[in-house]
């Protein structure tokens, strides 16, 4: 059986974001065609007895709210540091966890009272004082229940377990004996299996790909998705498919679309219209030639730096996608997601194809045969060139900012 997973997202308790009504994520996760999400925040104690008190569990450790048909799965963000031998600056490592169930939630809420948690904006925050007290407490999360799923999230970005910050050589160096535990990594929104598969830590690991969206809109949830073949829909039958890697593809943002591509400097460092990145992946030096600081060594960098070319790389198939909302605003040539030049054409399509997975899983014929003569031309073409993989981003994501969609000339 194939599903459509997003195995991570935020609510209204992770700051920066205000409350996100579970009716508005189930319409969102229809037209896109997600059938299993991820709470996000589930460690908050508000959001924790939110969900308490709203879900039903539909199957075993798979929840729904009221009637819509679409699936949760309870899962926080966790923030973990650690002062490591030999690093002047404290290790940080975000991660991904997936429970089974409530009692799990409240038994790991109990244990990271003990260690001194942080939970003030729906990511728990642990301060470990070194790689032995990281180690044993992450045996002690996995020691709740065998199904909970530790997962090293966005490994690449900044802040991610192999990111440019901590500037790391493996995993090792941070979980030590508790590596060969970790089965699922995240790739983030600035990077794809490719990018990912020459890097030795990564190279046999499963892949997935999550939209890590704080909110419900439709160029966030399932921005990014995994399609999981699972034998049953249930918790345990979405754990055996990360944990085995059946993993049919993985629907990837085009890495220069995400906010840490490249190295770079977003125009705001200084007060300006000015930006600058780095083009070429090789290019070691990170000073801006504008205000001379330290530039944020971007996601392509840093793999380039990790990856070894004497890999072969396993074959693992996912497409880069553009979230359909964002290419129908490029087709009307409007830059507002929410004018109605765009949510109409948008709503004729997603009627016609059910949902925007169907859409871009079905081949050119049958997109120009079903959207003649009831969207406009431009878009049905900039659809298809994005099918194609005529598109780019100019500029490409740095720093921070999104990269800004274009079609090639």
């Amino acid at each position: 059986m194939k599903i459509a997973v997003d195995l991570h997202s935020h609510s209204g308790h992770a700051g920066g974001v205000g409350n996100i009504p579970f009716e508005s994520i189930c319409r969102t996760m229809q037209i896109k065609g997600i059938d299993i999400f991820g709470t996000g925040d589930c460690m908050h104690p508000e959001r924790f007895n939110e969900l308490k008190d709203v879900f039903i569990e539909a199957e075993p450790g798979l929840f729904k709210f009221k009637d819509y048909d679409k699936r949760f799965i309870l899962q926080t963000e966790v923030i973990l540091t650690v002062q490591l031998e030999g690093y002047k600056n404290r290790t940080i490592a975000h991660h991904v966890i997936l429970f089974p169930d409530f009692n799990s939630i409240r038994e790991l809420q109990i244990l990271m009272d003990v260690w001194g948690m942080k939970n003030t904006i729906g990511r728990p925050f642990i301060k470990c004082e070194d790689q032995a007290q990281l180690q044993e407490r992450l045996y002690q999360i996995q020691n709740i229940h065998p199904l909970i799923e530790v997962i090293p999230a966005h490994v690449m970005t900044p802040d991610g377990i192999m990111g440019s910050k901590n500037g790391l050589n493996n995993i090792r160096e941070f979980y030590g004996d508790f590596t060969d535990s970790i089965r699922v990594i995240e790739t983030g929104l600035s990077a794809d299996p490719d990018m990912l598969g020459g890097i030795p830590d990564f190279a046999e690991l499963t892949m997935i790909s999550n939209s890590d969206c704080h909110s419900a809109a439709l160029n966030r949830i399932g921005r990014e998705f995994t399609m999981l073949n699972v034998i049953e829909k249930s918790y345990e039958g979405v754990i055996n498919a990360l944990r085995g890697g059946y993993v049919e593809f993985t629907a990837e943002f085009h890495p220069s679309e995400g906010r840490y591509f490249l190295t770079g400097h977003r125009a705001s460092r200084h007060d300006s219209d000015e930006f600058v990145y780095l083009e070429d992946k090789n290019d070691s030096g990170i000073e801006c030639p504008v205000c001379g600081k330290k530039m944020l060594k971007g996601v392509l960098q840093r793999c380039e730096e990790l990856t070894d070319k004497s890999i072969a790389k396993r074959d693992r198939k996912f497409y880069h996608l553009v979230p359909l909302i964002e290419a129908v605003a490029l087709g009307s040539g409007v830059k507002t997601l929410t004018s109605s030049r765009v949510t109409k054409p948008f709503d004729i399509i997603t009627t016609i194809f059910v949902t925007e997975i169907d859409l871009w899983m079905a081949d050119e014929e049958r997109i120009q045969s079903e959207l003649n003569g009831k969207v406009k031309s431009e878009i049905i073409n900039t659809i298809i060139q994005i099918k194609r993989g005529n598109f780019e981003f100019s500029p490409p994501g740095h720093d921070g900012a999104y990269g800004k969609l274009t079609l090639k000339k």
